[in-house]
Parts: structure tokens; sequence; C-alpha cells
């Protein structure tokens, strides 16, 4: 019986002169590292020069006799045409992806051209098989969808809640307008009442008096409902705050829960998406979001209350306080 030859760890090549190279596992699989790397790249950059030439030769093919010409000299079906020619738009110039295999390079192209290479970096696309490549691709997209959804519904609500406050604005305004037009009565029927008086009209000052004490009446009534209208203006603002805040902090549990769920190869796109719904839906967004639709809602509003303001100097009071604040915003925003 033979004896068995022990496996040696390393292997010694002679070389010229004094030099010895030394061989061991991890130099081998260093080079073998180095040659998937090198043939990796020129298999992705010969699908590039494929498409590119499969480009070229349909535009000199006649119309309707491409399958044919793809099956009767290059022996590609028009499916695996249409990959090498949109590998060949995709991927050209783009140094970074040319780790990829053929097959992952087809399988990323339904990633977004703008997404694919941070898709590839976040989730080492070049270090996966192409099923989990796909599994990850679907499970971005089902995120995704999750996140769009998320972000229509909490839309249609956002816009429910603008609706909502520019009708109570409006009932604002309206009882503003009225409640002035109540005063301005108020005042000529004092004065009415006054001449009355000086003229020794016992009967028709008496007369005013009563349409005076309605004329208040009903000023006093407006002052109160403009409180309350500002009130529940007020409160809407406070309401809606505490909605945003609830609603963020369902949406962060829901993906945190998601997250849980996974497999750790998956946890990092779920965490990225995480931080893509934080970047769109954070909370100070959306306050500051709000705020200036309600500073823009109520810009007009403001303009037209200073300019019905009788005196002179008050006027101008009130116009250089809001230029003031002008001046603020225009300063911050530079």
């Amino acid at each position: 019986m033979s004896k068995a030859v022990p496996v040696q760890e390393q292997a010694i090549v002679p070389a010229t002169g004094s030099n010895v190279i030394v061989r061991n596992v991890e130099v081998i699989a260093a080079e073998i590292r180095s040659i998937d790397d090198q043939a990796r790249k020129v298999v992705l950059q010969s699908a590039i020069d494929i498409g590119q030439r499969l480009h070229e030769a349909k535009e000199l093919v006649a119309h309707g006799e491409w399958g044919a010409w793809l099956k009767d000299n290059v022996n590609y079906s028009q499916s695996t045409a249409g990959n090498f020619m949109k590998i060949a738009v995709e991927y050209k110039g783009s140094p970074s992806l040319a780790s990829l295999t053929y097959s992952q390079a087809v399988t990323l192209l339904s990633v977004p051209a703008e997404e694919r290479q941070a898709f590839v970096e976040d989730n080492k696309a070049a270090e996966m098989s192409t099923r989990e490549l796909k599994a990850a691709i679907e499970e971005k997209k089902v995120l995704e969808e999750k996140l769009n959804q998320q972000q229509a519904k909490f839309d249609d609500w956002a816009q429910k809640q603008k609706d909502q406050r520019e009708a109570l604005h409006g009932q604002y305004e309206a009882e503003a307008n009225l409640r002035k037009i109540q005063e301005d009565k108020v005042r000529e029927l004092e004065q009415e009442v006054e001449k009355a008086q000086k003229a020794g009209d016992a009967a028709e000052t008496k007369k005013l008096k009563a349409e005076l004490r309605k004329a208040e009446k009903a000023t006093s009534e407006s002052a109160k409902k403009l409180a309350d209208l500002e009130a529940e203006l007020k409160q809407k603002e406070v309401d809606l705050n505490k909605t945003m805040e609830e609603r963020l902090a369902v949406q962060r549990q829901e993906l945190q829960q998601q997250a849980v769920e996974k497999e750790k190869g998956l946890n990092e796109q779920l965490t990225k998406l995480t931080q893509q719904l934080e970047r769109s839906n954070n909370e100070a967004f959306l306050k500051a979001k709000l705020q200036l639709q309600q500073i823009i809602s109520q810009g007009d509003v403001l303009v037209k209350a200073i300019s019905e303001v009788k005196e002179p100097e008050e006027q101008a009071k009130l116009k250089s306080a809001a230029g003031t604040v002008i001046d603020q915003l225009r300063e911050f925003f530079k």
C-alpha cells in the first residue's frame, strides 16, 4: 500500500539568483480574488461591447427583420439581445459597477439608474448570488411601495388639514369684516344720538339709542365669535402637531418591527429606507412646511387689515412692525 502524500501548506518556487518566492494559501487566495475581479470586469465590459454593436446593427437591419437577423447571425433571442443593449446604455462609464457579473448586471437593470450604484454598495451586490440579489431588489420594492403608500396617506391627510384651516381662516376673515361693519354702525349711531340730543328731539334720541344698543350687542357677539374662531384655529394647530408626532411615531415603530423580523443581510436596506422616510417626513420639516402655508394664507389678511386702520400713525407702526418681521425672515434665509 502506498503511503499518503502529506498536503503541503507552502510551495517554494526557485527563482533566478538568490531570490525565493514563497507561495502560501494567503498569496494563492489573493491571486484568485484578483483573477476573479479581472474576469468580472472583462465579462461585463464584453457585454457592454456586444450591446454597443447590437445597437449599431439594429440601425442597419431592415424594419421587422431584427429577430431573424439575430437568430441567423449571432444566435441570440431578442430578449438576450435586449439585455446586452440595455447593459451597454446603463453601465457604460460606470467603473464602480465593473465588479458585477453579467447575471448580476442584468438583474440590477430593474433598479433605477440613479439608485443603482448606492444599492450595489449598500448591499454588497457583487458578493450576492442572483437569487439573493433578486430577493434584495424585491424587498426594496416592497418597502418603497409601503413608503409611497404612507406618503400618499399623509399627503391626503395634510391636504384635508390645509382645507380645514383655510375654511376656518375664511370664517374668521368674514366675521372680522362683519365686526368692522358693526363697529362703523355703532360709531355712526353714536354720532346721530349726539345730534338728536343737541337738537332736543327726545323721540328720535330714544329711537336711535335703541338701535345703538342692538348694534353694540351685535358687535359684542361678533367679538365673542371672533375669539372662539381664534381659539379654534390655535387648537387646530396644537392638534395638528400632536397628530403629526403620533403618525411619525407609528411609522417608525412599523419599520423598526420589520427590521427585527428580517435577516441581517436586509437590515441595512431597511435602515436606509427608514432614513429616507425620516428625511421626507421628519417632524421638523412638516411643521415648518405647514407653518409656511399658514403664513402665506394669512399674508393677504394682514395686508388688508393694516390698510383698513384709519389712524395714519397707528397704520405706520403696524407697517414698520410687519417690515421688521419680513427683514428678519429675509436675513435668516440668506
